[in-house]
């Protein structure tokens, strides 16, 4: 082979080797598959109907009613559980109204309960938990060490989505929000809280608590809006 056409030849070869491999080795790496969506083991919890027979007169109620830290870990009954999520937002009407006021009758406010075995939402219409994170989170959404141990921690949580059907985008419709989240929310936590003085059980609403790590614990949409946190458990003895 003539000696400048096995140069030619050479040159060419290596460029084209040197193209290959650059083409090979940028490429970014492919995507790893998407992690398959993990079915949750825990199930649904039906809600027993509230004993509408007991507790104590309102007006004792309201003069009994305080903030109670010193919670146990005792585990609530069934039916303490049932009455305590009714007291706060549950159907008390024929016609699907709650025991808690709402503005123009939105149901926006969405009750998560926290548990030692996981996470559900309420569904007020159905009477029943549904479960949305399996685990113990409670040390990652409340940060006193009466919360991280109580059997209960309630969540309350404003979605706008159901507030209209085009969220407020200024700021003073985005306020307006706000404030009736935190009316809705107040009220229904004033309404455990009157209801645990007859059961003669602790509660203690939660300013402070951990908003981000609750997002991040049930996947929540960026939009939706983290009021308070409210715990409730057996008084110590």
């Amino acid at each position: 082979m003539d000696p400048r056409l096995f140069k030619t030849v050479l040159v060419v070869g290596c460029v084209f080797a040197s193209l290959l491999c650059s083409r090979v080795f940028s490429q970014e790496p492919a995507s790893p598959a998407a992690e398959p969506k993990k079915e949750l083991k825990l199930e649904p919890i039906k809600l027993a109907d509230p004993d509408l027979s007991k507790g104590l007169p309102l007006m004792q109620a309201l003069k009994n009613r305080a903030t109670v830290r010193n919670i146990s870990s005792k585990e609530l009954s069934p039916q303490q559980l049932s009455e305590i999520l009714w007291a706060a937002n549950g159907v008390n009407r024929e016609d699907g109204k709650r025991t808690a006021p709402a503005a123009i009758n939105k149901q926006f406010v969405d009750l998560y309960a926290v548990t030692p075995k996981g996470i559900y939402i309420f569904d007020a219409t159905k009477s029943e938990l549904k479960p949305v994170a399996e685990g113990d989170f409670r040390k990652q959404i409340v940060r006193q060490d009466y919360s991280q141990s109580a059997p209960l921690n309630l969540v309350f949580v404003a979605d706008p989505n159901k507030y209209a059907k085009t969220p407020p985008t200024t700021e003073s419709g985005k306020e307006d929000l706000l404030i009736n989240a935190a009316i809705a929310a107040g009220c229904q936590t004033q309404n455990v809280a009157l209801y645990c003085t007859g059961e003669n059980l602790g509660a203690t609403v939660i300013g402070s608590i951990n908003r981000v790590g609750f997002a991040k614990c049930v996947k929540l949409p960026s939009d939706h809006k983290v009021i308070c946190g409210l715990t409730v458990g057996c008084r110590k003895q």
